[in-house]
């Protein structure tokens, strides 16, 4: 199955260039299209045309991806549209008073989570804060790291497991 998939990747490149517009949206999908033909290659049935399961397969993807995208854009467009936006509770969580008076950002973080964060290597608290906190996508974390979507998705659940082995060893330490 795997070299009959090596086989139809230029006509999937070409066909996701044209869904997307953009190369590097273009590759997620095939590797989105890729993932999603090895993850269900049982439900091809022998003999029949692969290659019009595969960009049945993408188009599907990419009309999942556009209507996820549009979602977002709407709830972002009327989380901005909102006159308290600023001071909503996601907002005033990270806000904390300065010694003089006015406001200053938090990170918004409990301090066991925070000393957890530090205490990561770098590269992973680097993914995990920008996923987990930042709330980007993998694609977005590899375009402002410039790495590949994979190490952005390796180093996220290395970073998430050290914080979990972290942070639940502190619970357990804290209840003793």
């Amino acid at each position: 199955m795997e070299q009959a998939l090596a086989a139809e990747v230029d006509t999937l490149g070409r066909m996701a260039t044209w869904y997307t517009g953009d190369p590097v949206d273009a590759e997620d999908l095939v590797q989105d299209t890729y993932v999603l033909a090895l993850r269900f290659s049982d439900s091809f049935k022998a003999g029949s045309n692969l290659r019009a399961w595969l960009l049945r397969m993408m188009r599907n993807r990419h009309l999942s991806i556009a209507r996820r995208r549009q979602l977002e854009r709407r709830v972002y467009e009327n989380e901005q549209r909102h006159s308290l936006a600023d001071w909503s509770i996601g907002e005033m969580s990270r806000r904390t008073m300065s010694p003089d008076g006015g406001v200053d950002w938090d990170n918004g973080l409990s301090d066991p989570l925070y000393q957890a964060m530090n205490d990561l290597r770098p590269e992973f608290r680097e993914a995990v804060w920008m996923c987990d906190v930042e709330g980007l996508s993998y694609a977005e974390a590899a375009d402002r790291t410039a790495r590949p979507v994979g190490t952005v998705m390796s180093r996220l659940h290395r970073g998430r497991r050290a914080l979990r082995r972290k942070l639940v060893s502190r619970r357990e330490l804290e209840a003793a």
